[in-house]
């Protein structure tokens, strides 16, 4: 059964990085929307899926892009993806799957596990947000310290209390 994961939420997450334009005018969101469709929990990790979503987004964006990784945002401002970008929005595509999992797909001993392995800030703000009854007060307070130490404030400061 696929995941209901609509390309429309994946561009939302990633048009702040990537542009309006770029966004709507390739296939990157759908592509990335299609690896978090076919995530089967049980058969593969979300590690695993991760790491897929992470390279496919590096592939289309070289393929897209070319060598230089350079594009023109809605402002005009010409900017470079670095590696670093890839990554971040790697954990923010994530973060539209974890949003829709059930809690039978999605349990907190496996989320606090991906958490915890790959520094999500999405798996964390799920966590937060979902689990919160779930969570000791050392536990809560743990993860946002994680958050505000390795993360700028406007990644989480919508979210996070």
């Amino acid at each position: 059964m696929a995941i209901p994961i609509r390309t429309a939420d994946v561009r939302r997450v990633l048009q702040p990085m990537l542009g309006t334009r770029f966004v709507s005018e390739t296939a990157l969101c759908d592509h990335a929307a299609e690896l978090l469709r076919r995530y089967a929990p049980g058969r593969t990790t979300l590690e695993e899926l991760a790491r897929h979503v992470r390279d496919g987004l590096f592939g289309d964006l070289y393929e897209l892009l070319g060598q230089h990784m350079t594009l023109q945002l809605d402002n005009g401002v010409y900017r470079r993806i670095l590696l670093s970008d890839v990554d971040r929005m790697a954990d923010d595509v994530m973060g539209v799957l974890l949003d829709v999992l059930s809690g039978a797909e999605l349990t907190l001993n496996g989320l606090r596990d991906y958490a915890m392995s790959t520094g999500s800030l999405s798996a964390m703000r799920v966590l937060l947000q979902r689990y919160d009854h779930q969570l000791s007060g050392m536990e809560k307070e743990l993860l946002r310290r994680i958050i505000r130490e390795n993360h700028p404030a406007e990644r989480y400061c919508r979210w996070m209390q």
